[in-house]
């Protein structure tokens, strides 16, 4: 196989199996699928190609049903003989037919010079969790849900050795950053209420997010990773924790929000206390890092500590 992808080609593959001619037909499955296919169904069922040859024949064919879209498509190499897809299909609203939006993953491998589905995963995600993480702007920095075209930029940015450890990690255990893990941590960052990307300046730079969001006591976690070392010590951490506390407080009105931070990070605590954070407590030797023990600070601002603005986003 060649070590380009025809991305139109695999795009052309999963709408055919979307399409309800071939569906409906055994034969045109049968010759899709591999003969030891595996899919996981959104329900927990697990079908193999008998089973789902049978299951799509089963479905009654309605003139209302039109194809989904298929939005942020990617695919990559991940062995000399299959490729991995991946994408979001959106079903239209149509009638009492609610909107749908499903996460997919296939694998599909080359089987007698022929493209064959081997493995299928679908996760619908419920409407109301793909509109609830808005795009944030600020002057010089943007926050915004992941795309397709985050793997390349995250794969770019590798996995800084100085940068994780002040994550926490041991320089050791920092592995290279790879197409698979970068396209894994952009699905994430797509199927989390709670999570954007970080631009700056119109270029990539890292994440935030929120993390056990509690609307009961209106309270919260929060972690940041800046990727680009460059970029470090120019206040566009500050800028964007500044964004995602004001959506926490003005729009999803939340109280508090706490951050832990290894004490020798040094400056990513001035960012905190530059935001408003305070110094709450210290976890001893919480964390175990290049073959020492190191304390976890914990950090907090409440609502009333923020300098509060209009709404961030739009109504």
């Amino acid at each position: 196989m060649a070590d380009e992808i025809d991305i139109e080609l695999f795009r052309q593959l999963e709408q055919e199996l979307h399409r309800p001619d071939i569906r409906s037909s055994r034969e045109a499955v049968s010759a899709r699928l591999a003969d030891d296919f595996l899919e996981f169904g959104s329900s927990g069922r697990v079908y193999d190609k008998h089973l789902t040859i049978s299951s799509l024949a089963q479905e009654v064919p309605s003139d209302r049903v039109t194809l989904p879209e298929v939005r942020d498509f990617a695919a990559r190499i991940i062995a000399k003989d299959a490729v991995l897809v991946l994408y979001r299909s959106v079903r239209q609203a149509d009638g009492d037919l609610a909107e749908r939006t499903t996460l997919r993953s296939s694998v599909w491998k080359l089987i007698d010079g022929r493209w064959r589905m081997a493995f299928h995963q679908g996760t619908i995600v419920p409407t109301a969790v793909l509109r609830s993480a808005p795009a944030i702007p600020g002057r010089n920095v943007l926050l915004r849900t992941a795309t397709s075209g985050d793997i390349d930029a995250r794969l770019a940015l590798g996995n800084d050795l100085e940068i994780f450890q002040m994550f926490g990690m041991s320089k050791t255990a920092v592995k290279p950053m790879s197409r698979e893990k970068a396209t894994g941590w952009v699905q994430s960052i797509i199927s989390n209420p709670y999570a954007w990307v970080i631009e700056v300046n119109g270029k990539f730079a890292g994440e935030i997010r929120l993390d056990r969001v509690d609307r009961t006591d209106r309270r919260a976690s929060m972690a940041i990773g800046i990727y680009d070392a460059n970029i470090l010590g120019k206040g566009y951490g500050s800028a964007a924790i500044r964004l995602l506390l004001q959506y926490a407080f003005a729009d999803l009105d939340l109280h508090r929000i706490s951050v832990r931070v290894l004490a020798y990070n040094k400056r990513a605590i001035r960012a905190y206390e530059k935001c408003g954070f305070m110094i709450e407590g210290r976890e001893r030797e919480a964390a175990f890092v290049d073959g020492s023990w190191h304390d976890d600070l914990i950090m907090g601002i409440v609502d009333r500590e923020f300098v509060r603005q209009p709404s961030s986003t739009p109504h």
